[in-house]
């Protein structure tokens, strides 16, 4: 094996990498100095190509989601969820349904910590197909998450780039929802027809009735909807997410620690980065990339590698077809593990409280799922928008 293999194959624990967004951010800012060293960015364009509207509710939704998981909000909603559970496909059906909800109401990322360590705490206590439940959950948010444009951050970054109105984006984000969660409930349908169907003895009170901060929980819901009126341009952001900090600041300093400061990073770099070749991209194309299906075949075929938000950043400065880019991109989250940052997010969360699994068994059996998933909805999407 070369040196250059080697060291790339132990990259991560030289630069100390601890998590999957730590090393997105590190290739990030290496792809950033490549297009500083080779002039496609200046140094005088970096700050005028970062939207810091957008980044500063990136950052104020990443900080409430951890505020509110810390508060039990979402331990509260998916318990509440999994008590009105009958049987074991009840259960199946209140865990995933608890990640789709979640995944609409704050973002894809925070469901996933707060369904998957739940339903690793069911499976210790009754007997669960659980690399398949918790495979179904990560793709459970990615569909669900597409409903809002805060649910995750390219939708967020359509709805700004694009400057929409909440209805239009509805009018598109609903019936990919729908279509989506019909499309899951049929995945699930026969699994358990394959594994049978159980009656259900919840584990104990404690685990089906986590305790939650009222208090905190009401003010922290409060500031969320101005965060959302803020998104959906009611009101100025710097007024939401200023409350936002101020509260946090006093009440909840923890959930500073307990952010993705890495994320935001790599998103806050992926500006630059990916507005540079997405205009290289632009002046190759003459400025638009296609029609509807190039537009969605793209967001698709380019999340598999990238991941879907630089895949969107990346597209959105060839393209005015923001529908077709939508449907593409929040699709493109299915498929392989670096598709969506939810999916590295979920396979540690699953091997960090299952450690007698492995990664290469997670990861053969996710991709085979996903493709199928893919390969259904692709065709009922490749219709919608041909």
């Amino acid at each position: 094996m070369s040196k250059a293999l080697v060291l790339l194959r132990h990259l991560p624990e030289r630069l100390r990498v601890r998590q999957a967004t730590q090393f997105a951010f590190y290739l990030t800012l290496l792809i950033t100095a490549a297009m500083l060293a080779t002039r496609l960015l200046t140094l005088s364009e970096l700050p005028s190509s970062i939207d810091w509207r957008l980044l500063l509710l990136l950052g104020s939704f990443m900080l409430i989601s951890e505020g509110l998981k810390l508060a039990g909000f979402m331990d509260w909603i998916a318990g509440a969820m999994v008590r009105n559970a009958r049987g074991i496909g009840g259960l199946y059906f209140g865990l995933l349904m608890s990640a789709f909800v979640l995944a609409t109401l704050i973002t894809n990322d925070a469901a996933l910590f707060a369904v998957i360590p739940l339903t690793i705490a069911f499976a210790q206590r009754i007997r669960l197909n659980l690399r398949r439940l918790v495979i179904y959950e990560i793709i459970a948010v990615n569909l669900g998450s597409a409903l809002t444009p805060w649910g995750n951050p390219q939708n967020l970054f359509i709805y700004r780039y694009y400057n929409l109105s909440p209805g239009m984006f509805f009018q598109q984000s609903y019936l990919f929802v729908l279509i989506s969660l019909a499309a899951l409930y049929i995945l699930v349908a026969i699994t358990l027809a394959r594994g049978g169907r159980g009656k259900l003895a919840l584990p104990s009170q404690e685990m089906s009735r986590p305790e939650a901060s009222r208090g905190e929980i009401t003010i922290l819901v409060v500031l969320f909807l101005l965060l959302i009126l803020s998104a959906l341009h009611l009101i100025p952001a710097l007024i939401s997410a200023g409350l936002l900090v101020l509260y946090m600041g006093v009440k909840q300093r923890n959930s500073f620690r307990r952010v993705d400061w890495w994320l935001l990073g790599t998103f806050l770099l992926l500006f630059p980065t990916m507005g540079g070749l997405g205009g290289a991209l632009a002046r190759a194309l003459g400025n638009e990339f296609g029609g509807p299906m190039s537009v969605y075949g793209a967001g698709v075929g380019i999340s598999q590698v990238i991941s879907n938000v630089p895949a969107t950043m990346l597209l959105s400065h060839a393209t005015t077809d923001w529908r077709s880019l939508f449907y593409g991109v929040n699709l493109g989250g299915l498929g392989t593990v670096v598709a969506s940052f939810a999916n590295l997010i979920g396979l540690s969360l699953y091997l960090k409280g299952v450690r007698d699994d492995n990664w290469r068994g997670f990861l053969g059996e996710s991709l085979v799922w996903n493709v199928l998933l893919l390969a259904i909805l692709g065709g009922i999407f490749t219709f919608l928008v041909g």
